[in-house]
C-alpha cells in the first residue's frame, strides 16, 4: 500500500485510529480519509505536546495530602479530548514499558511529579518545541536522560539520593534503576537479532545481555542524583514545590568517581571485551551521558522496544519480518518514535491485517487493553461533562488498570505472557489477557454497560456523570438493520460477523420485548451488547 494512500471507507479509517489513538471519532474519521496515512500522521506529530502537569498542579496547589483524584481526571481528559493523540497514545504506550506507577515507590502521594512524567513522555516521544522556541529532537537517548532525571522515576526505582558506596561501612550503592534500565527499559536479557530471535554462542547456547558486575558499575552511575532542593530532601511533603518535578541534579560528593565498564554491544566481557570504559575521576553528568550513550545505542535495543511497541498498537505476535522492518527505521532515526510508530501503522501487516504466507503460525491482532475500551466508547460518542471533570473514579477497580496505576515495575502484564490452554499451546502471546479472570471480565462488563446507560437525557444520571450523546442512533432506533450496522460502523469498525448482526438484529426486532420501547432504551441495550461482546474485546 502506497504511503501517501488514504482509507477507502470509514471502517479503514476507523480500524487504523483504534491502533493510532485512544479511539476514533467521527472527525478523526473524516480528517484521516481527506489527508490520508502519512499526512496524518505528519500532522499529529506536529501538534504541541498537550501537558498534564500545569492542570494538576492548579488543581492540586497547596493541598496538603493530594491523591491521584485530580491527576487521573485529567489523564481521562486528555486521553478523551486531547487533539495529538499519536502522540498521547504513544506516551501511553512508553509508559507501560517505562513505568511509573502511584501504587509503588511511594508516589501515592505525588500526582504533580507523575504528571510531569507523563508530559514527559509526550515530549520526547516525538520532536517538540518548547516555549522558547528551541526544538528538541526525538531520540530514544533523550528519552531515556529525561527519564532518568524524573523525580517520578528516581522515587519509583529507589535512586533519588543514591551514595556512592562506603568500604569501611561495607555499604554499596541501590542497584534498582541500574538493573531495570537494561532488563526492562532498552535492551533485555538476552542478545537479540533485528527480528527479536536470538542470538547464539558457538555451543548453540543463548547470550546475555549484560553481568551482574554490569548491574554494579550501572548502579554506581546513578550515585549523587537528587532534588533540586538539596540532597536528601523529599519536596512531596509540599506536593507543588517546584523541586517534585523539576529534573534531578547531581551532587558532587555523593557520587562514584571511580573507574566503571558499561555495557558491552557483544555481549563479551571476557579479555577481549568489547565493553566501554569510564576513568576515574569522570563527573556525574558525564558518567551519567556515557552510561545512557552505551545503553541507548546497543543494537538490542531496536528489536526490544520495537516489538513491545507494536504489541501495544497493532497486534501481540508480530512475525519477524514485520519486527526487523520496524527495527530498521528505530535504528536509522536513533529511536524517533514518531518515526517508529509510522512504521508500525503503516506496515503491509498491520494496514491489511493479514499475515505472509511464510508465517503460517501467526494470527494477527489484539486483546484492546481494558481501559481503551472505555476510551473508544467515551470518544466516539462525544460526551458531555456536567462538572467540566472526566472523571472515572478508582477505574482499576472495574478496568484492572488506572493512568500510572501498574502494581509494579513490570506493568499490569507483560510482553511475553501466554494464557494457558489453546495460546500456549499454540506458541502465541497476549499481554492482555494476564489481567483477565472470570471476575474482572465481569467488572469489566459490569462498567461499561453502566456506563452505556449514562447517555444525554437520561433522568437517572448522577449530577458528575460523563454522559455519552446517543442521539445519533436514538434517530435511527426504529430501523434494526440501519441501528446495528451505524453501531458497527461506530464501535467495531465495520468488522462485526454476521451471525452478531443477524442476532443484534433479531433482538431488537423481538416483539415481545422491544417494540414498545423507547428509541433511547433500545440504543441503550444494543449498546450495552456490544460493549460486552468478544468482537468489541479483541482488535484485529
Amino acid at each position: 500500500m502506497a504511503l501517501n494512500s488514504a482509507p477507502a471507507s470509514d471502517a479503514e479509517a476507523a480500524r487504523f485510529l483504534t491502533m493510532a489513538t485512544f479511539g476514533p471519532t467521527p472527525a478523526d474519521i473524516a480528517s484521516l480519509r481527506a489527508l490520508g496515512y502519512a499526512e496524518w500522521i505528519r500532522r499529529q506529530l506536529a501538534l504541541p505536546p498537550t501537558l498534564q502537569r500545569p492542570a494538576v498542579e492548579k488543581l492540586d496547589a497547596y493541598v496538603t495530602n493530594p491523591g491521584q483524584i485530580d491527576r487521573l481526571e485529567v489523564s481521562f481528559r486528555t486521553m478523551v479530548t486531547a487533539p495529538d493523540q499519536l502522540r498521547q497514545r504513544l506516551a501511553w504506550t512508553m509508559s507501560q514499558i517505562l513505568v511509573v506507577s502511584d501504587r509503588a515507590g511511594n508516589l501515592d502521594q505525588d500526582p504533580v511529579a507523575i504528571a510531569e512524567y507523563a508530559d514527559t513522555l509526550a515530549r520526547d516521544v516525538a520532536t517538540y518545541t518548547d516555549a522558547a522556541g528551541v526544538s528538541h529532537p526525538a531520540s530514544y537517548y533523550n528519552l531515556i536522560y529525561d527519564v532518568t532525571r524524573s523525580p517520578a522515576m528516581g522515587k519509583m526505582l529507589s535512586y533519588t539520593s543514591n551514595r556512592k558506596g562506603d568500604p569501611l561501612l561495607g555499604t554499596s550503592p541501590d542497584e534498582n534503576y541500574g538493573r531495570e534500565l537494561m532488563q526492562l527499559f532498552s535492551v533485555g536479557l538476552i542478545l537479540r537479532n533485528a527480528d527479536f530471535s536470538p542470538k547464539l554462542d558457538a555451543n548453540g547456547a543463548e547470550i546475555p545481555t549484560y553481568t551482574e558486575a554490569t548491574v554494579a558499575a550501572n548502579a554506581r552511575v546513578f550515585t549523587g542524583w537528587s532534588y533540586q532542593s538539596g540532597f536528601g530532601t523529599d519536596p512531596s511533603s509540599g506536593n507543588w514545590a517546584p523541586a517534585n518535578y523539576q529534573p534531578l541534579v547531581c551532587y558532587a560528593a555523593y557520587h562514584d568517581s571511580g573507574a566503571k565498564t558499561l555495557i558491552s554491544p557483544s555481549g563479551n566481557y571476557g579479555a577481549t571485551s568489547d565493553a566501554p570504559t569510564l576513568p576515574a575521576g569522570t563527573s556525574c553528568e558525564n558518567d551519567l551521558a556515557a552510561a545512557l550513550k552505551a545503553i541507548t545505542s546497543h543494537p538490542n535495543v531496536a528489536p526490544f522496544i520495537s516489538r513491545q511497541l507494536i504489541q501495544r498498537l497493532t497486534t501481540s505476535n508480530p512475525t519477524p519480518a514485520y519486527i526487523a522492518r520496524v527495527s530498521a527505521v528505530f535504528s536509522a532515526s536513533g529511536g524517533d518514535l514518531g518515526q517508529v510508530a509510522q512504521a508500525i501503522l503503516l506496515d503491509t501487516e498491520a494496514l491489511t491485517g493479514t499475515i505472509p504466507t511464510q508465517y503460517p503460525g501467526y494470527t494477527f491482532g489484539k486483546l484492546r487493553e481494558p481501559l481503551l475500551r472505555l476510551t473508544a466508547l467515551w470518544r466516539y460518542y462525544a460526551p458531555a461533562t456536567q462538572t467540566g471533570k472526566y472523571m472515572a473514579s478508582h477505574p482499576e477497580n472495574y478496568y484492572t488498570e488506572h493512568p500510572y496505576g501498574a502494581n509494579s515495575v513490570f506493568n499490569f502484564y507483560q510482553p511475553d505472557y501466554r494464557p494457558p490452554g489453546e495460546l500456549a499451546a499454540s506458541g502465541q502471546y497476549a499481554p492482555e489477557l494476564q489481567v483477565l479472570t472470570e471476575s474482572t471480565i465481569m467488572t469489566i462488563a459490569n462498567d461499561l454497560t453502566a456506563r452505556a446507560q449514562t447517555y444525554v437525557g437520561n433522568p437517572s444520571n448522577a449530577a458528575n456523570a460523563l454522559l455519552i450523546d446517543i442521539s445519533p442512533l436514538t434517530a435511527i432506533a426504529g430501523n434494526a438493520a440501519n441501528l446495528v450496522d451505524q453501531v458497527n460502523h461506530d464501535l467495531l469498525y465495520g468488522s462485526m460477523s454476521s451471525v452478531a448482526r443477524n442476532a443484534l438484529i433479531g433482538m431488537l426486532n423481538d416483539k415481545a420485548s422491544y417494540s414498545f420501547l423507547s428509541a433511547q432504551i433500545r440504543v441503550r441495550d444494543l449498546l450495552k451488547v456490544v460493549l460486552v461482546s468478544p468482537e468489541f474485546a479483541v482488535q484485529k
